[in-house]
């Protein structure tokens, strides 16, 4: 009896413990399942979407080729003719298709407001790549105009798509219409969102897996934009950009070593049709519901690609530098940025994003055109001239983009303090990079970029806000719930447990 008693507190906590932890894998399997979005104007969870009068296409696509929604094509069979229509293409990893998605939603509402019988609708190009392919689309966000019972869509520039404007290109009278109502789809959204992105805990493990998947979800929703084949053009930025990541990547990297090395030896299969690319690819790359970017996510999957994608170009421009190091003949940075510029062009869709790139790039901006060297050189100084202008170009697109977020929400500028901490790194995670004068210290910066993306394991602090993070609500609920669930499970089973005890007659005194 005494064995027995001694025993049994320690069983009590084994058990207890087991189903505490129990519950919390719960619960995290939870929050992860929230993540993960194919849409921004459906909440895949079944929750209410504050969408308004915008229609997301939901159907999945087919094997035999695209759906055809009634709205965008000429059904065989007779139909009454469709209404005036605007159709919104865009990917939800696009930031500008994301900070465009409560405007499209104002301009909807007002629209509608105005003309109840004009549809707002919006096609996820990451959902229904090859609807957009079938459509032509090769920019995020596109906006297709339809006039009632036509099927010749009216392309529009986003930066026009104001009431008036779409009214008036639908073929609507607008002679009545004040400035007031005109403007009415630019009121800011008063949510409050986070001023300062804080950073994630992550590692240069994690900056490998996100460059993978990016790279994966490149070929699957990024190369081919319309149907055919690649272009000249397309087609040689395409074979560079492989030959030169066979080159520059990690060997730890070893899955997408391989798939790399396969497109290079069933190229001109590869480079037929999106759906030759995704045949080749399937065996080597997970399927689309378990990617799940690790890193500057800050909870919200879709912003995984764009991030992920930077890893991928970071991880390429230390690799050159790596390979410089023990290889012959020395590639010149030059000639690797011009391939980076090149896939830029042909194969990022986000369009403010890429012609930003682009004209930095073509302007020489950070001096580019004089760091960097179509001319091989024994320098390794020079070589790491381009892990560094590719670091100060991805610092001044992050500060762009905190300003134009501010601007959207009609908040003041960006401090002193918070422009320095959306340049990465923040002098939380690398003080010895920054010097008081809010310059760098060069090496110390490659050094750091070095053990990031290459062979180091760096820390990483989150940046405290006082403000939450966009969409941040549903997901404290997930983790709420699923808390509350561990903690009840676990009275549940003590309260069990102690009946059982009590019954059991082993919590009575033992005379010895």
């Amino acid at each position: 009896m005494q064995t027995s008693l001694k025993r049994f507190p320690v069983e009590c906590l084994v058990m207890g413990w087991v189903v505490f932890v129990a519950g919390l894998l719960v619960s995290l399997l939870l929050i992860v399942s929230a993540d993960g979005k194919k849409y921004l104007y459906h909440e895949e969870d079944g929750s209410s979407s504050s969408s308004g009068p915008v229609i997301e296409l939901l159907a999945p696509s087919s094997d035999e080729g695209p759906i055809k929604p009634y709205f965008l094509y000429e059904p065989s069979s007779d139909h009454s003719p469709p209404p005036a229509r605007v159709v919104e293409f865009y990917a939800p990893w696009c930031p500008h298709c994301q900070h465009y998605a409560p405007k499209y939603i104002k301009l909807a509402k007002a629209v509608t407001a105005k003309h109840p019988e004009i549809e707002f609708h919006a096609v996820s190009c990451t959902a229904h790549n090859r609807l957009c392919n079938d459509q032509n689309v090769n920019s995020y966000p596109t906006l297709k105009l339809f006039r009632e019972g036509s099927y010749e869509a009216l392309k529009f520039n986003v930066k026009d798509a104001k009431v008036k404007n779409v009214l008036f290109r639908l073929g609507f009278d607008v002679s009545e219409k004040s400035e007031s109502q005109n403007n009415h789809e630019d009121q800011p959204d008063k949510k409050q969102i986070a001023r300062v992105v804080p950073f994630r805990m992550h590692d240069v493990h994690d900056a490998w897996n996100d460059a993978a998947l990016s790279f994966e979800f490149a070929l699957k929703t990024g190369i081919f934009m319309t149907n055919g084949p690649l272009s000249k053009e397309e087609s040689s930025t395409f074979r560079s950009w492989l030959e030169l990541l066979t080159k520059s990547l990690p060997i730890q990297m070893g899955k997408t070593h391989d798939l790399v090395t396969m497109l290079l030896e069933h190229f001109e299969e590869a480079s037929q049709s999106q759906s030759d690319l995704s045949r080749l690819i399937r065996p080597y790359t997970a399927p689309d519901k378990s990617q799940t970017w690790r890193t500057c996510t800050n909870g919200d999957n879709k912003m995984g690609y764009t991030c992920g994608l930077w890893q991928l170009f970071h991880i390429m421009t230390i690799g050159v530098v790596e390979y410089n190091r023990h290889n012959n003949p020395i590639i010149p940075t030059r000639q690797v940025s011009e391939i980076l510029r090149n896939y830029v062009e042909h194969f990022f869709q986000c369009e403010v994003c890429r012609l930003n790139f682009l004209d930095m790039y073509d302007n020489c901006a950070f001096d580019g055109c004089h760091r960097l060297s179509d001319k091989p050189s024994s320098n390794e100084h020079d070589w790491r001239e381009l892990p560094m202008w590719l670091w100060e170009t991805h610092n001044d697109v992050n500060t762009r983009l905190l300003g134009e977020r501010m601007n959207q929400n009609n908040e003041p500028k960006p401090s002193q303090w918070e422009s320095q901490q959306a340049r990465w790194p923040s002098l939380y995670i690398c003080p010895n990079c920054w010097r008081e004068d809010k310059s760098w210290e060069e090496d110390e910066i490659f050094n750091h970029l070095h053990s990031m993306y290459w062979s180091g394991n760096p820390s990483y602090i989150k940046i405290p806000s006082e403000e939450n993070e966009p969409n941040k609500s549903h997901r404290s609920i997930w983790k709420l719930g699923g808390f509350l669930l561990s903690v009840l499970s676990f009275v549940a089973w003590f309260v069990r447990l102690s009946k059982a005890h009590h019954h059991s007659g082993r919590h009575k005194k033992v005379d010895h």
